[in-house]
């Protein structure tokens, strides 16, 4: 396999933002299922049931943080290349002129 036939899952920022965008949709709907889950357990007094969706809850909140944090750095590094790409422009508008 050629590596121009490979294809990429984020070839682009915007394809990895719009991946941690679902991300973490789907991290919330999931915390909100564990919470309607942990009410469950408590109220039949599923003791290690709820102790177990409690643990599954914090590590859906440790990952939710880090999409969150991921987001953040996806934004930034497509602002950067917006910066970096109007410098260039700039640069050969400048160049341009001065022919």
């Amino acid at each position: 396999m050629y590596s121009d036939e490979i294809e990429l899952p984020f070839d682009s920022i915007e394809s990895a933002q719009d991946f941690m965008n679902v991300l973490a949709d789907t991290i919330l709907d999931a915390m909100k299922d564990l919470s309607h889950e942990h009410h469950t357990a408590v109220r039949d007094g599923l003791e290690r049931r709820a102790r177990a969706i409690e643990l599954a809850q914090y590590k859906a909140k440790m990952l939710s943080c880090y999409v969150h944090k991921s987001r953040i750095a996806l934004n930034d590094l497509r602002m950067l290349r917006r910066l970096i790409l109007n410098e260039r422009l700039t640069l050969e508008k400048a160049m341009a002129a001065g022919d």
